[in-house]
This record gives C-alpha cells, structure tokens and sequence, in this order.
C-alpha cells in the first residue's frame, strides 16, 4: 500500500503498539519495537507471543513465532517501508510460514489474514495520513 507522507511518519504510527486500538480492528499489540523483546499481539481468533527480530527505524519491523519448535512451525512476520520517488511511502506487510506442520496450518492462518491484512493496512494509511503534515516528515 501507498501512504502520503514520509517513512518517518509511517514508522511513527507502526511502532505505537498502545495506540493501535485507535485505528485498528484487526490486531492489538503491546509492548515495544526492541529487538528480543516478546510482543502480546491479539487477532480475531487467535492470540501469541512471537520474538521482535529486526527493528530498523524508519525501514523494517520484524517478528517471529514458533508453535513448539522451529523446525515444527515458524511464522515470520515483516513490515517493509520503502520511499517513493515522490516522497510518499510503499508498506510491505508481509507473512511467511515454514516447518513440518506448515500445509496443515495454512488454512487456518489463512482464514480471515489476507482480509485482515488489507483491513490493517487500510487503517495504517488513513492514520498516518489524517495526522496532517506537521506529522507526515520523512
């Protein structure tokens, strides 16, 4: 998704995990963006506990999760802000699974992420830009 204003400002709401309740029907997060912190994030059906393991400011968020052991269930979850030509910013909000027990999980990870998804990127958008310029810098 495209985004009128600068990464800075994108990266801004993304990490503001209390005040994601404010525009997000999808997750509920809590905790802080630092690497090996565990984050409690809530979803529709479904809660957990993944591991933050990439935090570059203004430029990627990353966590990770296993069900019991990596080689058993890993999901990788990422955020990637590139900047556009024109200032704006181009979010990447990406998930990849791997492990034994992927094909039998992946349609009930499936179920409702995708429209999730969008619905989060949706509600990212508009709260970076309804902030107005003063908060939109790059």
């Amino acid at each position: 998704v495209d985004i009128n204003a600068g990464k800075a400002a994108v990266w801004d709401v993304l990490v503001d995990f209390p005040r994601y309740g404010e525009w997000s029907n999808f997750s509920r997060v809590e905790g802080t963006a630092q690497v090996g912190n565990r984050l409690p994030i809530k979803m529709p059906g479904c809660s957990f506990r993944p591991t933050v393991t990439v935090v570059e400011p203004g430029e990627q968020l990353q966590w990770s999760g296993t069900l019991v052991f990596e080689w058993l269930f890993l999901g990788r979850h990422s955020f990637i802000l590139l900047a556009n030509p024109d200032g704006t910013t181009h979010l990447t909000n990406h998930e990849e699974f791997s492990g034994g027990l992927t094909a039998l999980m992946q349609p009930f990870m499936k179920q409702g992420g995708d429209n999730g998804y969008t619905a989060f990127n949706a509600g990212l958008k508009r709260q970076v830009e309804d902030r107005g310029p003063q908060h939109n810098r790059t």
